[in-house]
């Protein structure tokens, strides 16, 4: 296998990451903090579509983990995508007890609606490279934008400090994520890198109905967008839905500059 951009050594730079995690997992919020929580119907269909998100993150980050088994990477490199993996189950418990205080957690997922966690969950043979680019590169990246946005306009303390937590995380997440793809993208074939060019416009168009609004059929859009509308006059934890697409364009723009080298 092609060393997935990670040193086995001590005090490798995946040692680091994890030491540093694991000295601030200490203090990580599990539960939510005291304080009350006004219902409202909007934020609580916002915080439960939030779980599904958080919740379809551990069978992608699970593919990834196996991937990365079969082509022999590392075990300094398994462990921090296990890490990963349990701040995924942590934030969705959060996200889910949220939406509890909120009014009720829901947990079906509408028709439509592209989150799909036991869908992820059947053994994959996707390569390492592909999945790590797609939940790491792409899905980490854009999430962090958005609760980096989401946290800057968010007053209420109980949401504002999961938000916060989760902010943190997705921060670490972005940087084995992107070290991974610089790594391991420009050892890869040139008809790799051509057809994962292809294969990142796909995934960016996914995303814009993902984890924004765009794309959406019409009428489950125009839904979407109340949602998000709602919730962010409420100042509880979501943008706009104009405010958001602005940011999920924004984040995929990025992303864009900073793979084409790799890719090349």
């Amino acid at each position: 296998m092609k060393r997935a951009g990670a040193s086995s050594a001590p005090g490798g730079p995946w040692k680091k990451l994890r030491t540093a995690r694991a000295a601030r997992v200490r203090s990580a919020l599990f539960e939510l903090p005291p304080g009350a929580v006004p219902r409202n119907d909007a934020a609580r269909r916002f915080w439960s579509e939030r779980t599904w998100s958080e919740f379809a993150a551990v069978p992608a980050v699970a593919q990834v983990v196996l991937a990365l088994v079969r082509e022999g990477a590392p075990l300094d490199t398994l462990g921090a995508y296990t890490a990963i993996a349990d701040d995924e189950v942590r934030h969705a418990l959060l996200s889910r007890e949220l939406a509890q205080k909120l009014g009720g957690y829901l947990d079906e997922i509408p028709e439509g609606l592209a989150y799909a966690p036991r869908g992820l969950a059947t053994p994959s043979d996707v390569p390492a490279h592909v999945w790590a680019m797609a939940n790491g590169c792409f899905s980490e990246t854009v999430s962090l934008a958005l609760i980096r946005a989401r946290h800057a306009r968010t007053k209420h303390p109980v949401v504002r400090a999961v938000l916060a937590e989760t902010l943190k995380d997705e921060a670490v997440h972005v940087r084995v994520a992107w070290e991974v793809a610089e790594g391991l993208l420009p050892t890869l074939d040139s008809v790799t890198r051509t057809e994962l060019r292809g294969y990142g416009a796909d995934l960016a168009e996914m995303l814009r109905r993902t984890f924004g609004t765009q794309g959406l059929p019409p009428a489950l859009q125009r839904g979407e967008r109340r949602l998000r509308d709602r919730t962010a006059e409420a100042g509880l934890g979501a943008l706009s839905a104009a405010e958001e697409n602005e940011v999920v364009d924004a984040a995929l723009a990025e992303i864009d500059e900073r793979l084409r080298p790799l890719l090349e």
